[in-house]
């Protein structure tokens, strides 16, 4: 992509942000913002380790599109962040505006109050404007009165005050949020910058890889065939689960039940499934995509695959059963848990500790992962509802 076109991007993703910043406050944007720049900081480290390996051209595209995602919601958040400060800006200031005409008002009927010269013969003579009454009624009245007068000022004066120190408030604070969207512009300028350059470099990634399209094509092949594999022992292990349960059903109502109850807790559950790795990160999503080098090609993910540092332990997601435990060529070790008519997969395990009909719960170790040495390592997750393929990013939390 061309610089001008970067510069476009950005400028559009500063525009798209203006119609949803207002209804993100400050300290959720501040948020979001540490969690994304701890997201390019992970991803720096991992594409530094792929940029040794010459073989994993892919992965290196993967994770630098990754980086650039990343990359463009720091942007945009901080564009967001420096339209909810201009917002706080305008209302300062027309809340400024809104004191000093209050403060102009007020100090205009104390100062009326104060040249009474009614009021100065009170304020200089108050026992004997008391004394000199009539009567005990009369002085009962003039003291109400001279109080409420008192009252009164002093109640102005403390408005008076009030309305001072706000505006002194209002002025600091608007000197502060000035000073964060300073900083905030600069650190966009920044990105901007980070972001042609590593757009640059996926450019001239694709362009590498394009260049051994042949080598690419039958890698690809291969991996397709693999996740052919894989998809027919899932479909082999959840048909003979579905025939079990068949039988069931005609001789025990009780299964029926059993069933139904495990069901509706799996699936209340959607939204805030953990993930079945500690750290790491999604690096290919479910669904059908294009090829991110080969023209005219698309990639079929049946769940998505993670990119987690080597050693971590796999851990169920639910409560379940292992119904399956076996190996896949090119995705390792594979183990099917069963949640009613839910299946969690997890494959590319180098490791594994559980056995077919063990009862497992959530957050169970079921296996780990190696990877090669510093590289890292992957693992793939899929989820099913019998023979019907989930996304799972829309399952976890």
């Amino acid at each position: 992509m061309k610089g001008f076109n970067v510069v476009l991007l950005v400028w559009v993703l500063l525009m798209c942000s203006y119609q949803v910043c207002f209804a993100q406050s400050r300290q959720e944007l501040e948020k979001q913002r540490l969690q994304i720049i701890k997201d390019i900081e992970r991803t720096s480290k991992d594409l530094d380790k792929t940029k040794k390996n010459k073989e994993k051209g892919i992965e290196q595209l993967k994770v630098l599109e990754t980086q650039i995602n990343s990359r463009k919601k720091l942007i945009n958040n901080l564009a967001s962040e420096v339209k909810v400060n201009e917002k706080t800006l305008v209302q300062n200031n027309e809340r400024i505006a809104s004191l000093r005409e209050k403060y102009a008002s007020l100090t205009a009927q104390y100062g009326s109050i104060i040249r009474t010269s009614y009021l100065k013969k009170m304020a200089s003579s108050k026992w004997i404007y008391l004394l000199s009454a009539d009567n005990l009624n009369n002085l009962i009245l003039r003291w109400r009165y001279i109080t409420q007068f008192e009252n009164f000022t002093k109640n102005k004066l403390e408005e008076i005050k009030l309305i001072t120190e706000e505006i002194n408030q209002k002025n600091i604070e608007i000197t502060e949020v000035k000073k964060k969207n300073l900083e905030a512009l600069e650190v966009s300028s920044k990105n901007v910058d980070k972001l042609a350059v590593e757009q640059k470099e996926k450019d001239q990634l694709v362009k590498k890889l394009s260049k051994d399209e042949t080598n690419l094509l039958g890698t690809l092949k291969k991996r397709q065939k693999e996740r052919e594999n894989l998809n027919a022992a899932i479909e082999k292990v959840i048909l003979a689960e579905l025939a079990k349960a068949k039988a069931k059903e005609k001789d025990d109502g009780v299964a029926v039940k059993r069933k139904e109850i495990d069901d509706n807790d799996f699936a209340k559950n959607k939204g805030s499934l953990r993930w079945p790795i500690q750290k790491g990160k999604i690096i290919s999503k479910f669904g059908t995509h294009d090829h991110p080098t080969i023209r005219n090609v698309q990639v079929t993910n049946n769940g998505v695959d993670f990119s987690l540092t080597s050693g971590q332990d796999v851990k169920c997601v639910f409560d379940g059963e292992i119904v399956g435990v076996t190996e896949i060529p090119g995705f390792k070790n594979m183990i099917i848990i069963r949640h009613g008519s839910y299946y969690s997969v997890y494959s590319k395990l180098d490791n594994v500790s559980v056995s077919k009909g063990d009862k497992v719960k959530r957050g169970q170790t079921i296996g780990s992962v190696t990877g090669d040495g510093d590289d890292g390592a992957e693992m793939h997750f899929e989820l099913w509802k019998d023979k019907n393929k989930l996304n799972p990013e829309r399952w976890f939390n």
